[in-house]
Order: structure tokens, then sequence, then C-alpha cells
């Protein structure tokens, strides 16, 4: 069985970042690991949220009201994840783009 790590992550009307982020992680999907996203979207009102579940379905998707901001929004996203008993938990900014090859690298097993 492959270990399960719970991707956190926190957004707010960046779209396009987000999606691109999103992107980057499902390029991960065949690299030894259970990859689930665990997204707070706080508030968004330029449909990041539905971007994010029409690119990945099985994300689980958590709605904000804009007064989370990153770190309250990345602790609702922990505390959801923490419900599924990950193995690992990886906080990623929804501005970044993972290498392909982020989490095979030798030395991240």
């Amino acid at each position: 069985m492959n270990p399960r790590l719970a991707v956190l992550m926190a957004c707010h009307n960046r779209r396009q970042k987000t999606i691109a982020c999103v992107r980057s992680l499902l390029a991960q999907i065949d690299c030894g690991v259970e990859v689930r996203l665990y997204l707070v979207d706080d508030g968004s009102s330029d449909g990041t949220a539905e971007a994010v579940i029409a690119a990945m379905p099985e994300a689980t998707v958590l709605h904000g009201d804009g007064s989370l901001f990153w770190a309250a929004a990345m602790a609702v996203a922990e505390a959801r994840a923490l419900l599924d008993r990950p193995d690992f938990l990886l906080w990623l900014n929804d501005d970044t783009l993972l290498d392909a090859d982020g989490l095979r690298r030798p030395g991240a097993d």
C-alpha cells in the first residue's frame, strides 16, 4: 500500500495560479504515494473552487467567507485532512509549481 499524502492549500481569487499549481500536483499522481488535495477557498469570486473541482474532482474543497486568510485557511485544511489519517502532510502555496518528479526524487522516500 502506498503512503497517503494530504496536500493542503489555501486560495483566494488566484484562479490561474491555483489551477497551475493543481496541474503540477496532478503530474505527481504516479509518484508512489496516494495524493489527496484539501483546498480551502476563502471566498473567491473568480471561480477558483469550481475550476479546481473540474481539474481534480476527487479534491476536498472547503469554503471560507473571505475572513480566514492564509494561516487560518491552512489550519482548516489541516484539521479536515487529519480526519482521513494521512501518513504525511504537505503544505503547498497555491502559487507553487512542482517539478514533474518533485515527489519522487531520490531522498524523498
